[in-house]
């Protein structure tokens, strides 16, 4: 989830971000990889390489690939297409991804509704972001994100996220990831977080992610 973390963030254009429910012009992308780490020790170590890139008419395709210590997590080739008409305050947008989860073929079907604002004088954006993770092996989860963000002097950028998940095999919980990004120059940013458990987990991870514009 930290991997939409930090699209967000480094990807905001104006009041907006590009990820998200938000189109993106052909041939306009970006790549993000991050590594994330337990307190303390840095065990638990988990990686993703996150892109996508406008093919057109608002349409977006991307890959989303996890990895967690040695095990692959995940590897998904996703669409994203715009939702209803286009040029309002609230954005919105649906995905299908298909690829492997946890070892076993895996569809991934999403929702996402968008809407930037500003606070003060900086541009911002409030965004929620549900999605369901269906494997042939029978096991799913259903994740939601809701995320408010802002731009501040400088191209700097920060980010509060809430992070929500219900696994068929487990307790629904709650995480939240705050996270500021550091902009590096042209298009690249530099994103410190961290994740805190609230209900039903009590884990602290810390993330570091470089994200590039092209």
């Amino acid at each position: 989830m930290v991997r939409i973390l930090v699209l967000l963030l480094a990807s905001a254009a104006g009041p907006m971000a590009a990820a998200g429910p938000w189109p993106m012009a052909k041939g306009e992308g970006h790549l993000c990889f991050s590594l994330e780490g337990d307190a303390g020790d840095g065990a638990g170590a988990y990686a993703t390489l996150y892109t996508e890139v406008g093919v057109g008419k608002g349409r977006v395709v991307g890959f989303d690939f996890g990895q967690a210590e040695e095990d692959l997590d995940k590897a998904v080739l996703f669409a994203r297409f715009p939702l209803g008409a286009r040029g309002g305050d609230i954005v919105q947008a649906w995905e299908m991804g298909v690829g492997m989860v946890d070892g076993a073929l895996a569809l991934r079907p999403g929702v996402s509704v968008g809407r930037g604002f500003t606070l003060g004088e900086s541009p911002g954006w409030v965004a929620l972001d549900s999605r369901a993770v269906l494997t042939e092996a029978g096991t799913g989860v259903f994740e939601t994100d809701l995320t408010v963000g802002a731009e501040i002097r400088g191209g700097h950028k920060w980010m509060v996220q809430l992070q929500m998940a219900a696994p068929d095999d487990g307790d629904p919980y709650v995480k939240i990831a705050p996270s500021f990004a550091f902009k590096q120059g042209k298009g690249r940013h530099l994103l410190l977080g961290a994740t805190a458990g609230l209900v039903n987990t009590d884990t602290v991870k810390f993330t570091f992610g470089i994200w590039q514009k092209f």
